[in-house]
Order: C-alpha cells, then sequence, then structure tokens
C-alpha cells in the first residue's frame, strides 16, 4: 500500500471519530515562539557580558532552529483543528510539513549534542579548546548542522520513502508506518541518527560529571569552598539537560525504529504523544540554556543583596539606638543573613 493509499484510508477510517483538543497545540507554538524569542532578545542584550563565546552562538542557533521551525508549521496543524478537523493536508503542504518537523528536530538535537562536546573540550580540554579560531569553528559547526539536517529531512523528498499525515491529520513526517523497502529504510536513517546524537551527548555529559566531580583538568583557581559551588552547578546544570533531553526525544526515536521493525504498529494518539514530547524538547530548551546561567544567577545575588541592603538601612534607622556594650542582635542578624559568597557559576 502507498502513502497516498494508506493517507486515505486512515482519514476516512477516523474522520467522523477525531476529536482533540486544539489548547496542547496552541499552547506549545505560543510558548516555543515567545520563549525562544526572548531567549534571543536576552542573548543579544546580553552580548556584552558573554561576548558571543561558542557556547552562546550554539545557544543562539539553537533558539533560532526551535522557535523557527514552531513558527514555521505549527499555522498549518492550527489549520485543521480549526476546520474541526475536515481540511486535509494536500500532498505539499504534507511534504513541507513533514521537512520542517523532522529538519526541526534532528537539527535541535545535533546542536544539543554540540553543546555537550562544547563543554566537554571547555572542561577536559582548554588549551585545545581556547584556540584562536573557536568562534568561526562554531559557526562552521552550526552551518554544517544546518545542512546535514537539511539533507537527512530531504531524503524522503528525494524519493527515499515518503511523507505521512498522521492522527489526527495535523501533522506530517517521514513515513514510518509505511511497510515497503524505501519507507522503513528512511524510518531506520532517521530513527538510528537520532539514537546515536542522544548516546553521544549522553556519554559527553556523563564524562564531564565525572570529570568535575573529580576536580580533573580545572583551567581556573578558585577557592575551595567556591570551587565546589561551580562543580555542584555544573553538575546539576549537566544532569538537567542529559534528562529533559532524553525523556522528550527518546520515544519518538524509538517509535520510529519500531514501526520500521514491524514490532509497533497504527497511527492514533501514542505517535501524536511522542512528537509532542519531542517539540516540547524544543520549547524547555530556552530556558534551560537561558535561565540556568551565571548572568541570570548574578544578576539574583545583585538583587538579593540590593533588597537586603535596603532592608537592613530601614532596620537601622527605625531601630532605638544601642546602649554602650550592648549589640543590636537584629540588625546583626539580618547582616548574617545578606552576607553571602559569590553564586556558583559556569563559564561559558
Amino acid at each position: 500500500m502507498t502513502g497516498e493509499e494508506m493517507n486515505s484510508s486512515i482519514s476516512n477510517l477516523t474522520e467522523s471519530k477525531v476529536w482533540e483538543s486544539a489548547v496542547p497545540p496552541a499552547m506549545q507554538f505560543a510558548l516555543g515562539v515567545i520563549g525562544n524569542l526572548i531567549a534571543l532578545i536576552v542573548l543579544v542584550t546580553s552580548a556584552k557580558s558573554h561576548k558571543w563565546r561558542p557556547f552562546y552562538r550554539l545557544v543562539g542557533g539553537l533558539a533560532v532552529t526551535d522557535g523557527g521551525g514552531i513558527l514555521l508549521v505549527y499555522p498549518t496543524v492550527m489549520v485543521r483543528y480549526a476546520s474541526d478537523f475536515m481540511y486535509d493536508f494536500p500532498k505539499h503542504l504534507c511534504n513541507y510539513s513533514s521537512f520542517i518537523y523532522t529538519f526541526t528536530l534532528i537539527s535541535s538535537a545535533m546542536i544539543v549534542c554540540a553543546m555537550s562536546f562544547d563543554r566537554f573540550m571547555a572542561i577536559l580540554y582548554p588549551f585545545e579548546y581556547n584556540s584562536d579560531w573557536k568562534e568561526r569553528r562554531t559557526n562552521l559547526m552550526l552551518v554544517c548542522i544546518w545542512i546535514a539536517g537539511a539533507f537527512i529531512s530531504s531524503l524522503q523528498l528525494m524519493g527515499l520513502g515518503s511523507s505521512f499525515n498522521y492522527y489526527p491529520g495535523s501533522w506530517c513526517f517521514l513515513n514510518f508506518v509505511g511497510t515497503s523497502t524505501l519507507d522503513r529504510t528512511n524510518s531506520y536513517i532517521y530513527s538510528l541518527i537520532g539514537i546515536t546524537i542522544l548516546l553521544v551527548t549522553i556519554t559527553l555529559n556523563l564524562i564531564v560529571i565525572v570529570s568535575v566531580c573529580r576536580g580533573m583538568k580545572s583551567d581556573i583557581k578558585l577557592s575551595a569552598k567556591r570551587r565546589r559551588k561551580n562543580d555542584i552547578f555544573i553538575i546539576i546544570f549537566l544532569m538537567i539537560i542529559v534528562t529533559v533531553f532524553s525523556l522528550c526525544w527518546t520515544p519518538l526515536m524509538f517509535t520510529i525504529l519500531g514501526h520500521a521493525g514491524r514490532w509497533i504498529h497504527g497511527n492514533g494518539a501514542k505517535e501524536l504523544l511522542v512528537l509532542r514530547f519531542a517539540v516540547t524538547n524544543s520549547i524547555i530548551d530556552p530556558w534551560i540554556y537561558i535561565l540556568l546561567r551565571k548572568e541570570t544567577f548574578l544578576s539574583i545575588q545583585k538583587c538579593s543583596k540590593g533588597v537586603c541592603g535596603k532592608f537592613d538601612l530601614v532596620t537601622e534607622s527605625s531601630a532605638p539606638e544601642s546602649t554602650p556594650g550592648k549589640s543590636n542582635n537584629y540588625s546583626k542578624s539580618w547582616e548574617k543573613t545578606c552576607s553571602t559568597d559569590d553564586p556558583p557559576a559556569v563559564t561559558v
């Protein structure tokens, strides 16, 4: 059975039964576009502090990829919901939707992997990492990632497999439910590349976490107390990256692989759910890589010190004068509370 025949048969079978809330895709569209736009604004406005170092260039590329992909494809999704599931994607629109989805997801995953590699090099091989052409190297890496993502996503358009309109008829992706040799081959290529990216990302981050725990090859001399804070922050940061990426990316990759291997069957709510999980990674990414950064913690510390300082002045002005030989315990307790060490920071 060809992809078009399967599309037609599934559409005829489910059209009268389909009902899905438009709230999840609407929220994903709004949060994905707004979140990544905020990430880009924060990057541009804080350029003087981070000076567009390699990690931040990759963050910018990730925000452009995630936000741009959601912005380009989700209006087509909402058309299907707005029509009460009566609108059927024409073939050219399905090909377009499939390409944007596959390109955004695979490119985003490769950029996350590149960011993990950047941290790996910065922590374990600082001298090789701090070369004169590291910015140009990062730009070249981003261009190569986008070219590779476009090529992998274009295989279905070049005849290796096909695009397919999945339940509830609102999204198209490479045809991993097809039984033809070409469809299964394309599904194997996409899923195995995705699983490889996942494994490499996890491995690189685990190596960095172990190295940081052992205190190996640090190129920054810190006091013991601040060093512990910095190490703990790096470990938490990387664990969040690995956990979120794994939870969001793994279900889709193994679903595609399972359909290609014929141990998973069907086209329904399960396939829709794993796609939404994968898109959720593109929504969460900016909050991980922008909000969990040292500048944010420094700003929070400055604000907290400012609030503490103002409160301290008010307390001193309103408190009764202390008699000789006696101390103002209330004032001293606030001074003790507000005197904190420098916050942990990740040098990126």
